[in-house]
């Protein structure tokens, strides 16, 4: 990167960091209850984050807006889920994402050590893709869904 680079990064960064308020209070929203994901295959994907990464199918009903896409919720901790919706009858849903603007980079979720430990073995058993960079693993799960496991507090 060059100097001049280098320098519009900072002062675009600076710009950002004047919107910090001094007290910033309490956000108007009560935090994430859910991030829904179209799904290629709901029972692989229920398979994955329940035998896999050890977080529970809790509740799997019909898509109140569509008759044939199923809902699933994954309990990823703190009350929050995970939603998949698979639409089999339309192609356009069932292709992975492309990267870019607009798209989840990843979703980072806090893990105790042993478990990551634990999850960490069952990705390499069952030849899943990762990186491990600073104690995190980083992986997509097979909807494409960039996952990172940090190891918590």
């Amino acid at each position: 990167m060059t100097t001049e680079m280098a320098q519009e990064m900072e002062a675009k960064r600076e710009r950002i960091r004047r919107l910090i308020p001094a007290d910033p209070g309490e956000s108007a929203t009560a935090g994430v209850n859910h991030l829904a994901v179209f799904a290629k295959d709901l029972e692989v994907t229920a398979e994955f984050y329940s035998g896999v990464l050890g977080m529970p199918v809790v509740n799997v009903t019909a898509n109140r807006d569509v008759a044939e896409s199923t809902h699933m919720n994954i309990h990823i901790g703190n009350g929050t889920m995970l939603s998949f919706f698979d639409f089999p009858h339309v192609p356009r849903q069932r292709r992975k994402a492309p990267e870019g603007v607009g798209g989840i980079m990843h979703i980072a979720l806090p893990m105790n050590t042993e478990r990551l430990d634990g999850v960490e073995e069952k990705l390499k058993v069952r030849h899943v893709k990762y990186q491990q960079i600073g104690g995190s693993l980083y992986f997509k799960d097979p909807n494409g869904l960039g996952i990172e496991l940090m190891p918590a507090g």
